[in-house]
């Protein structure tokens, strides 16, 4: 593959008129430009250039070759700007994956606040609960709530805030009867998230002391994502565990019962997922400074929330 190095010393040369023109115009030597059209012209045994000590002078090919060679130069300048302007402003398409109820709850305004700020950046969303991988699924970002230490040193994981949760149930389902301790869950039937487990349980601690307590769980249902959740508990089809903040209007219109408040129960992380912070373009900068400043901003004062 030829240098365009050479293509780039040629049409400054002729562009100005002549070697010390172009050197003087461009910062590079008058003997390296020289040196280098020299070998371009042998390399294709052609003349390029008549010069002497006093003259210079473009062959009828060499004029050829220059315009071809300007056409080239436009070119690169147009690819240099496309990259100059992902630095000046936010700019380009985000792929990202977010879950439905987090998306309706914590990151949709946020989202949409961005995108009216910044009118030439597209999203294409993956709405899914499913765990992604942010390589192999070319996903930039992937917004996600994880109730477990991450693992993975190929991606970068960030910790943004903690959502709380609770214990809740309909009035149909409970239809008049209190739950005054945690083993008495199991006398109503529940429901969980994911589809995939052998065991699942349900860890509470008291919020007053450090009593703890984990609740073997033989659901009656399991849902891979937590609106199935959600709406099977508003359904009164059993007691669920889903983050304060999805179910507060809820608990505040009385379509939902707060079980066990003296009890704590699951405690997610809101993570952002992403594969490299290395030549991260700006659109992805200013989106995840975003939804950080953003969701920790919510968090202040918000008992659904902790920092």
């Amino acid at each position: 593959m030829h240098s365009f190095d050479d293509y780039y010393y040629f049409y400054l040369v002729v562009k100005h008129g002549g070697f010390s023109a172009a050197s003087d115009i461009s910062g590079i030597t008058k003997s390296k430009l020289s040196r280098r059209i020299l070998e371009l012209e042998a390399r294709f045994n052609v003349i390029l250039i008549q010069r002497s000590t006093r003259h210079f002078k473009v062959t009828s090919l060499g004029q050829e070759f220059f315009e071809e060679c300007e056409k080239l130069i436009q070119q690169v300048e147009c690819a240099r700007n496309v990259l100059l302007k992902q630095k000046s402003e936010p700019q380009g398409l985000v792929k990202l994956s977010c879950p439905s109820v987090m998306m309706r709850y914590q990151i949709r305004s946020l989202l949409n606040e961005f995108l009216k700020t910044y009118p030439k950046v597209q999203v294409e969303m993956e709405i899914t609960s499913r765990r992604v991988d942010v390589l192999h699924d070319e996903i930039d970002l992937a917004i996600r709530t994880n109730f477990e230490a991450n693992e993975d040193s190929s991606i970068v994981v960030r910790d943004v805030i903690k959502t709380t949760h609770c214990l809740v149930a309909s009035p149909e389902l409970l239809q008049g009867c209190s739950i005054h301790y945690p083993t008495e869950i199991n006398d109503f039937p529940t429901i969980v998230l994911g589809t995939q487990k052998n065991h699942y349980q349900w860890h509470l601690h008291r919020i007053d002391s450090h009593e703890q307590m984990d609740i073997p769980l033989e659901p009656r249902i399991k849902s891979n994502d937590l609106a199935g959740v959600y709406y099977s508990a508003l359904d009164g089809l059993g007691i669920a565990d889903l983050p304060l903040l999805t179910v507060e209007a809820d608990l505040k219109a009385g379509r939902l019962i707060h079980l066990l408040p003296d009890w704590c129960s699951n405690m997610g992380t809101v993570q952002l997922v992403y594969a490299s912070r290395k030549g991260q373009r700006l659109v992805m900068e200013k989106l995840i400074e975003h939804l950080v400043e953003g969701l920790r901003a919510r968090a202040e004062g918000h008992q659904g929330y902790t920092i």
